[in-house]
């Protein structure tokens, strides 16, 4: 059957609908190790997504380790009333992250891949303040000391751990804690940006587009044909890896497009949730890397990271 898009402007004629879904599915790392697993059998890249079913087994055993820690009562009534993200990322960090870390580093070193028996070894060698520079450098998008290669190895190991926390402490918040935020740009629980989004199915999401956080796991809605990082309606153009699309978005497109946005030249990635059921945004996305190449060779930026992939920092241009 087929399904009216919805556009701007008509949010309040369409059924209701859940604004925010948090992550309170025990199995989503389980999930997504499966999904990896699938993705590898017949990938270029299967080496990479066999690894990462590896952190995703890894991140399931961690989820499951320690129960959420309590939230105190004044980010939750600062996002009750003002909408300010109650687990903000921006805030000091509960330094029980670092657990989570250590449990997916000893299931790491259980695991049959050497490179990441490797970097778990690492990782344990260094202090609590080392591990913690990582992480800045993964929410700034920068590189932690001296040694961009080592940090390429490092990083998505603490980016799985920061999920893992960040994950369970949504799925423990309760959806009255959420308030509106001031810009659907950004994740209602902890204020990261969203890895992708996707049109969702099933009876109360059939359609609809979804922001899928890249720290915490929680998915939020915003309209389709808006870009995702300025809210503009304007320039908002789509690529497959056959090229680019400015169709509006409809049942014939592509699972995985890249929406553009010409006002603020940047992009995220979309996926259908209809033609690929059993996907998972984090393992689709990664399994997708073509396809941020041929937007980026377009000269787009991407507006929001995955967690366990470090792209790396562009060399300086030779002046000389």
């Amino acid at each position: 059957m087929a399904q009216k898009i919805l556009q701007p402007g008509e949010i309040g004629q369409h059924e209701p609908f859940p604004a925010v879904v948090l992550p309170t599915d025990p199995q989503q790392f389980a999930n997504r190790a499966r999904r990896f697993e699938h993705l590898a059998r017949s990938h270029a890249m299967a080496p990479l997504l066999a690894a990462m079913a590896h952190i995703a087994h890894a991140q399931h055993a961690a989820l499951g380790a320690q129960a959420p820690a309590a939230i105190a009562d004044e980010p939750l009534a600062r996002s009750r009333e003002h909408g300010m993200p109650a687990l903000s990322y921006q805030d000091e960090r509960d330094p029980a992250w670092l657990t989570d870390l250590d449990h997916i580093l000893a299931s790491l070193l259980a695991c049959p891949e050497p490179v990441l028996q490797d970097a778990a070894r690492r990782l344990q060698a260094i202090a609590a303040d080392g591990r913690e520079a990582i992480a800045d450098a993964v929410f700034g998008g920068g590189i932690a000391g001296n040694d961009p290669e080592a940090h390429a190895i490092l990083s998505p190991l603490v980016g799985a751990a920061l999920q893992v926390w960040w994950t369970r402490q949504a799925g423990s918040m309760k959806l009255d804690d959420i308030g509106m935020v001031g810009s659907s740009t950004v994740c209602p629980c902890c204020g990261s940006r969203p890895v992708a989004s996707v049109i969702e199915i099933g009876p109360q999401q059939q359609s609809l587009r979804y922001l899928h956080c890249s720290l915490c796991s929680t998915q939020w809605h915003m309209v389709r044909v808006t870009c995702s990082a300025c809210e503009s309606t304007k320039q908002v153009a789509y690529y497959s890896l056959n090229g680019a699309d400015a169709e509006q978005p409809s049942q014939k497109i592509a699972f995985a497009r890249a929406e553009s946005c010409d006002d603020c030249h940047s992009y995220l990635k979309i996926f259908q949730r209809e033609k690929e059921p059993m996907m998972d945004v984090t393992a689709d996305d990664l399994a997708t890397l073509m396809l941020d190449m041929l937007v980026d060779e377009a000269g787009y930026l991407r507006s929001g990271p995955n967690l366990l992939f470090s792209p790396g920092v562009p060399d300086e241009p030779d002046n000389g």
